[in-house]
């Protein structure tokens, strides 16, 4: 698996721009992580009642007595060494790898969109992916007032101009911003900020 590196220039029209932001400090001394359960291609914690810290950070989905984790949520948290994924009949411990493995199957841009949601939340923005919403990957917020709609193109992917402005409406419809996330080949990832299709001629003609 590739890792990815941050983008040397990023290239944002709005107030509230995507540039890096510092690390959030770490507490002293090691913190345990949470137990985790991967079952039937699903990871979820146990006790939601205990792991609240995560819920307000926007990880999750509370079901019942669970918070149900999507794959992009469980690779991060696995990553940064805050949940501890067992197999929920042998409880054997899954390492990152093999958590990508198992929930992949059936998905090969799993991997790819990860390192965009990584990228995010590394930023300090909180990430919700979304589903059944055009070809929207993830929705951003948490930093100031303006939510936007993630957009994920590859290098040498096919995209038309036509295609981006009718998501850049309906994003703007929704008082959002479209955020083109345009990942190359070394997983470069570089940030475009549509109001209008001239906005985005403009960017990538001073690139």
């Amino acid at each position: 698996m590739q890792e990815t590196t941050k983008p040397e220039k990023i290239v944002d029209l709005s107030t509230d721009s995507l540039a890096p932001s510092p690390a959030p400090s770490q507490p002293s001394g090691p913190v345990e992580p949470y137990e985790a359960f991967l079952s039937r291609g699903r990871v979820y914690l146990p006790k939601a009642e205990k792991v609240m810290e995560l819920r307000e950070r926007a990880f999750g989905t509370l079901a019942g007595d669970r918070v149900t984790l999507n794959p992009y949520e469980a690779f991060y948290l696995t990553e940064k060494n805050k949940v501890r994924v067992r197999t929920e009949g042998t409880k054997k411990t899954l390492l990152l790898k093999d958590l990508v493995t198992r929930l992949s199957v059936g998905k090969p841009a799993i991997w790819i969109k990860y390192l965009v949601y990584r990228d995010l939340r590394d930023r300090g923005y909180l990430v919700r992916e979304i589903s059944g919403k055009g070809r929207f990957d993830f929705e951003t917020f948490g930093k100031g007032a303006t939510r936007r709609l993630v957009y994920i193109v590859y290098e040498g992917g096919e995209t038309s101009l036509g295609e981006l402005a009718k998501m850049s409406a309906k994003a703007n419809g929704e008082g959002k911003d479209l955020v083109l996330a345009v990942i190359d080949r070394r997983t470069d990832i570089v940030y475009y900020t549509l109001n209008t299709m001239e906005d985005f001629k403009e960017q990538v003609e001073r690139d």
